[in-house]
């Protein structure tokens, strides 16, 4: 329709927006750095993780303290807290399921029905959030 090509014609091609739901558990700050701060993916690519590393210098004199950091699924979104040290700060999103150490905060996860996305995302590809309904989650 008329309308869903003036949808289309605004979406930026450039920049992945994923839709989250964040936890319960997740601090301002940690909001601010999921929904409010510039992401790219780092060009050297893991097969575990998407890091996008300016949180972690624009934030390295902020404490970030352990809050929810169960086991990590394909999808979650992670900051590392402070028992990570230098990495503090850091926003990630997961690519597999991984054990946490404890160091990790799971502040949110991807919609489940577009984290096939994450498949799209290119080393150097900028990415961002929006909120995705309510509910449990915040």
């Amino acid at each position: 329709s008329g309308d869903e090509l003036k949808q289309l014609s605004l979406l930026n091609s450039g920049l992945l927006t994923f839709n989250v739901n964040l936890h319960e558990t997740i601090t301002d700050l940690e909001k601010k750095i999921v929904l409010e701060e510039f992401h790219f993916y780092r060009g050297d690519v893991s097969d575990y993780l998407i890091r996008s590393t300016q949180s972690r210098v624009k934030y390295k004199s902020e404490e970030f303290k352990p809050t929810y950091t169960p086991d990590i699924r394909r999808g979650d979104i992670l900051i590392e807290n402070d028992l990570y040290g230098q990495y503090k700060g850091e926003l990630q999103i997961a690519l597999k399921e991984m054990k946490n150490s404890g160091k990790t905060n799971v502040v949110g996860r991807i919609a489940e029905e577009e984290i096939f996305l994450l498949d799209y995302l290119e080393p150097w590809g900028k990415f961002q959030f929006n909120i995705n309904g309510s509910g449990k989650e915040r």
